[in-house]
This record gives C-alpha cells, sequence and structure tokens, in this order.
C-alpha cells in the first residue's frame, strides 16, 4: 500500500547520529507518530486471519517499525524514552508473530498517547482552522492527483502508483485522525507523489487537513451534527482543539452512538470547539483529575506537567479578578498549587497527594461560586500605566527641553527642525516596537508567563542600569558640561543629523522602558483598557508638565529630579525583578521554596527563596555601587547613549 516514510531525519538515524544531537527532534516525533498512523491503518491489507496476505505490504509495515524504532532512540532523553522503545519493540514482535490487526492498531496508537504525553507533542492547531479558506488552494495544488471531490481520481494521479489517497474511503477516514492528516501535509509521503507542503505556513497546513478530512460528509450529515452540538453532544469529551485532532473518528465513535454527525459538523466548523471552551476553574479542576490518573499509573513528569497546564490554562487565567473579591483565598490557591507541584516532584504517596488535591479541588469550587457574579476593579493597572508613561515622559521632555533651550541659545534656528524629526521619529518606531512585541507574545500557558517573567528581569536590569546612570549624572555642573560637549561638537562640524540621532536615542529609550513596562501589564490585566485608561491620563498630565517644563526651561531644577528618578528606578527595579521570578515560577521554569515572609504584590516580594534572592541581589548591586561612588568622585561628564 502507501509507503510513507516521512522521516527528515532518517538519514540521521543512518549515519548512527546521537540524541543529543537531533537538533529538530519536534520533527523526528512528528514522522514517529505519523508511521504509527499508518501501520495502525495499513496493517490489516498486509495480515488477515494470522496469515500474510501483501507481502509487499507487510515488508512496509516492519520497515516502519524498524525505523520508528532507530528514532526513539534519537530522542532527547527522557524518563519515559526506555518505556517507549519496549513498548516500539513488543509492537514489532507482534507484527512479526502476525498478531490480529485490532491489536496492532490499539498498540499502535498506545504508542502515540505515550508518546505525546512523554514529549509534550503539541498535537492541535494555536487558533480554529477555516477549512473554507484553502478550497482554492486545494483544487490548485491537490485536485490533480486527488480529484476535485477528493476520490482519488484526478488526471495526474491515474499514473501514480501507489495510487493517491481516496478521502471518501469510510475505512481509512474512520481511522485516521486530523493530527494524521497535518503530519501528512507538512512532511510529504517518501516514495509517493505525495510532496510535502512544509512550505505552506502552518495555518494553511491544518486547514487543509480539516478541508480534506471534511470532502466525504454530507451536508445533511453536517447540519445534524450542529444540531446535536448545540444540544450539548460530546461538548464533554470534546472541549478542546486538541482533543478532537489528536483522536481518530473509530476512537471518538465509541464514546458516544450520535458521534458521527457532531464529528461531521466540527471537521466544517472547529470554531465551535473554541466557542465552548470549558470555564476557566473547570479547566483546572479537570485538569487536577487527569493529574492524578497520571500519577497513579506512575508518570510523575506527566502528571506534573498537568498539574502545571491546569493552572495555568485554568486558574491563572481568572486569578487577577478573584484577588478583588477574596484576595486570601486567591493567594491561597496559587500557593496550594505550587504545593501539588513540589509533592510530585518529591514522589509523595499516592494517598497523600490525592488528598492534598481534592482539598484544592474544594477551594476552586468556592472561587467559581465567588466569580460567578464578580467584575475585577482595575485600579491599580490603571495607576501603574498612568505612573509609568508620566515618569518616563518626564524625563524624556526634560532631556528635549535642555536640548531646545541650548539650540535657541545659540541662534540655530534651523537646528530645530532636526531635533523634531528625531523626537517624531522616536515615536514612530516606538509604536512598530509595540505592535511588533505584541506580535511575538500573543501567547498563552507556560509561555505567556516565561515571557512575563523575562520582560520583567529585563525590566529590572534595564532600570537598575538608568538608576546609576541618572545617579552618575545628578550633578547639573556634568550635566551641562556632557550636553555642550555633545550639542556644541555637533553644531561646529555642522553634522546636524547628529542632533536628531541624539533626540531619537534620548526619546526612543524612554519609549522602549514604557513599551517593556506596558506589555507586563498587559500580560498580568489580559485587556488594553486599564492601560489606555492610565495612559491617556498621563498623556494629559503630560501635555500640561511639558507646556510647563518649556515656558521654565532652564529653572527646572535638574539634580533634584535626577536624583529623586534614580531612586525610584532603583526601587522599581528590586519590584520587577520579585515579580519575574514569580512569573516563571509558575512556568515552572525555576524552583519553589517557600519562607515565613508577607506577600505583598505591589512591592513584588513574594515568600519564596529564589524571589527574595534575585531582589536581594539588586540590592547588593546598587549598595556596591553606592559605596564606589562615596571613594572615586566621577569627575568625567556625559553618559554614553
Amino acid at each position: 500500500m502507501i509507503l510513507i516514510i516521512m522521516l527528515a531525519c532518517s538519514a540521521t538515524a543512518a549515519a548512527g547520529a546521537q540524541a543529543t544531537t537531533n537538533t529538530d527532534w519536534q520533527t523526528t516525533v512528528q514522522s514517529i507518530i505519523g508511521a504509527l498512523d499508518y501501520v495502525a491503518i495499513d496493517y490489516p491489507e498486509a495480515v488477515q486471519a494470522g496469515q500474510v496476505v501483501n507481502e509487499f505490504e507487510y515488508a512496509e509495515q516492519r520497515e516502519f517499525l524498524q525505523t520508528v524504532n532507530e528514532l526513539l532512540a534519537l530522542l532527547p532523553a527522557r524518563p519515559e524514552q526506555q518505556a517507549l522503545l519496549a513498548d516500539a519493540r513488543e509492537l514489532q514482535l507482534l507484527v512479526d508473530q502476525h498478531a490480529p490487526s485490532e491489536q496492532i492498531a490499539s498498540g499502535s496508537r498506545s504508542l502515540v498517547v505515550a508518546l505525546i504525553e512523554a514529549y509534550d507533542v503539541i498535537t492541535a492547531p494555536v487558533t480554529a482552522p477555516d477549512p473554507g479558506s484553502v478550497a482554492s488552494l486545494y483544487a490548485e495544488q491537490c485536485s490533480s492527483c486527488h480529484g476535485l471531490s477528493g476520490h482519488g481520481d484526478g488526471i495526474a494521479g491515474a499514473a501514480l502508483d501507489p495510487p493517491p489517497t481516496d478521502f471518501h474511503d469510510a475505512v481509512r477516514a474512520q481511522q485516521r485522525s486530523l493530527y494524521g492528516l497535518y503530519s501528512t501535509v507538512t512532511l510529504g509521503v517518501t516514495g509517493t507523489g505525495m510532496p510535502s507542503f512544509s512550505s505552506l505556513s502552518e495555518e494553511k497546513r491544518w486547514a487543509l487537513a480539516f478541508y480534506v478530512a471534511g470532502l466525504r460528509d454530507d451536508p445533511d450529515l453536517v447540519a445534524a451534527g450542529e444540531q446535536l452540538w448545540n444540544d450539548g453532544v460530546l461538548r464533554q469529551s470534546l472541549g478542546t482543539l486538541a482533543s478532537f485532532t489528536s483522536e481518530s473518528p473509530l476512537e471518538m465513535s465509541s464514546w458516544q452512538e450520535e458521534a458521527g454527525p457532531v464529528l461531521a459538523y466540527l471537521r466544517h466548523h472547529p470554531e465551535a470547539l473554541v466557542k465552548s471552551a470549558v470555564a476557566p476553574i473547570q479547566r483546572t479542576i479537570n485538569g487536577l483529575q487527569e493529574m492524578m490518573a497520571a500519577y497513579n499509573r506512575g508518570q510523575r513528569d506527566s502528571a506534573r506537567q498537568l498539574a502545571l497546564s491546569a493552572y495555568l490554562e485554568g486558574y491563572e487565567l481568572v486569578e487577577a479578578p478573584l484577588r478583588t473579591i477574596d484576595s486570601k483565598l486567591a493567594i491561597g490557591i496559587e500557593r496550594d498549587m505550587q504545593v501539588l507541584r513540589n509533592m510530585i516532584r518529591d514522589g509523595v504517596p499516592a494517598d497523600e497527594l490525592a488528598s492534598s488535591t481534592a482539598e484544592v479541588e474544594i477551594r476552586l469550587h468556592e472561587a467559581s461560586a465567588l466569580m460567578a457574579s464578580s467584575g475585577a476593579s482595575n485600579a491599580t493597572l490603571v495607576t501603574s500605566a498612568f505612573i509609568i508613561l508620566l515618569r518616563e515622559g518626564l524625563e524624556a521632555i526634560l532631556l528635549l527641553a535642555a536640548m531646545s533651550l541650548y539650540l535657541r541659545r545659540t541662534a540655530h534656528p534651523t537646528a530645530m527642525r532636526y531635533l523634531h524629526f528625531g523626537w517624531l521619529s522616536a515615536l514612530a518606531v516606538g509604536a512598530l516596537t509595540w505592535v511588533g512585541i505584541k506580535t511575538v507574545i500573543s501567547i498563552s500557558g507556560a509561555q505567556r508567563e516565561v515571557v512575563e517573567g523575562m520582560a520583567a528581569l529585563l525590566a529590572a536590569f534595564v532600570l537598575l542600569y538608568v538608576g546609576i546612570w541618572l545617579h552618575r549624572h545628578s550633578s547639573a555642573t556634568h550635566w551641562q558640561t556632557f550636553l555642550n560637549e555633545r550639542l556644541g561638537r555637533n553644531l561646529t562640524t555642522g553634522t546636524l543629523w547628529g542632533i536628531a540621532a541624539l533626540a531619537f536615542i534620548a526619546v526612543y529609550r524612554e519609549i522602549l522602558e514604557t513599551v517593556l513596562f506596558y506589555e507586563t501589564l498587559w500580560l498580568q490585566s489580559g485587556t488594553a483598557m486599564p492601560l489606555v485608561v492610565g495612559a491617556s491620563l498621563a498623556g494629559v498630565a503630560l501635555l500640561a508638565v511639558g507646556w510647563l517644563v518649556f515656558r521654565v526651561g532652564a529653572r527646572l531644577p535638574l539634580r533634584r529630579f535626577f536624583q529623586a528618578n534614580g531612586v525610584l528606578m532603583f526601587v522599581l527595579a528590586i519590584i520587577f525583578a520579585g515579580k519575574g521570578v514569580s512569573a516563571l515560577q509558575e512556568a515552572g521554569w525555576i524552583g519553589v521554596t517557600f519562607v515565613q515572609l508577607p506577600r505583598i504584590d505591589w512591592l513584588g516580594i513574594y515568600p519564596t527563596v529564589q524571589s527574595v534572592g534575585a531582589q536581594a541581589m539588586i540590592i547588593c548591586i546598587g549598595t556596591l555601587w553606592l559605596i564606589f561612588q562615596s571613594q572615586h568622585k566621577a569627575t568625567a561628564p556625559g553618559p554614553s547613549m
């Protein structure tokens, strides 16, 4: 039958490469899953009633499993890897013994499930695909072989051996998961006319998988499925895209009698799965139950990952509004979830973990009841957005005012054009920076927490650096010397573009910091409105302050401003260091060791050794710098901007 190796790493396997050098192991995992999918589907055509009925097909099945064993050995080391290899060898032995097809199919799919759990394979699209959007793409690139209606009767396919897949073949369609189709579209089929479409975007490849899977669906069947779905059929079993794409229709049909029409409807309208997503707290409860099941099976790593996902994909999404209702309950649940992960890491007895999990579930139900009629206050987020933009805007206004006053005193009216060009360009590039960052980090779950943590830690180091810089130049004499040297050199050499560059750097640095801090707030709030309100209020205040600064001019006390800002940024560096470590702890990147300390969120103080240690490091750096400065009076002017 169809020869599918789909193994981008098979050359590496033949060369005997080691697992640690396999840099594209995700593709290897995908190849293994694709091969096992074909074994489950095609084995019955090779062996029937314990007898080989097709020698060519039988040889292919053995080759598939041999390659599966080789590639499993190439994967990065995980605790479950040896068990996976043992299962693969057992499956290969069953094929050698001409075992029944039901046993081979069951063994293949069990191995796929175990592999997905062991390596945290993402088997679902990020967003719901739009199958209708690739109808023209299918007609242009696929119909010549598979036919316009998907019967495998295209003109170009007539000369192919083996022939193209007939998507209307009910037996094969029932056994193939959407993830299997996606893998075929992505990797192609070696030894056949099926090429790889890896050049297409991931979104289009998923859409093609859904499109071809739905070619055999009758419109009346789809309509009947829509009605059943609206009535709640299969909603508890199929609550996410992942559960829909990772299972075959045959497996899902065993859950409920009316599954056929519902699955047909969802193949054409996968967005319905997103709209019916389980409530966050209920998702956490469901995840904890899956965690206990994995722990009882002895799969500790899988259980810990499930516990982490249960928190990040569920409770963490409603933690902020819950704090406005019952802060003690909200913080307690967060701590309890961390304790559960520590218990799994330590390998406590299953009954002890089950008891603690049950207590957490009781508190989650209590939180769900409180959230039923709640609304979160965004006063803190609005205030933070206001203060950040006001502070950064004031710095930029002060710098521009100082430069502007100097240019006016030197009687270079044309130079003001370059000054305005510089800060206006900084605003434009700052806007592009904001769009770029939002595009990159529109994510969720553990990745969201990692980005938030990294952003906060980066903010801490930037603040520490700027605080030290401001302290160094808090002397008005040093600051004026810096301006005179920089601006004087630019004017005397006639390089007016240097003025524009200096204005750009001065303003863009403040914008970059603002974007960084706002992004951290955005990740915490989940909505733009508090930032819009805070930024609008700050904008009005900056207009007023800007008018005053440009009116007062040189009378503004530079030294006091720089000293106060230096202290403020040092304090903010401490706060963001604590928040950054806490976020990485929530993502599971950093361990959690609790200490007896109060939790003060607005100061970034969390009762863990790791977060407090990071803040202590910031304090030590700042203290050492002050000691160094007191012993070595700096006289050299100007920063390196």
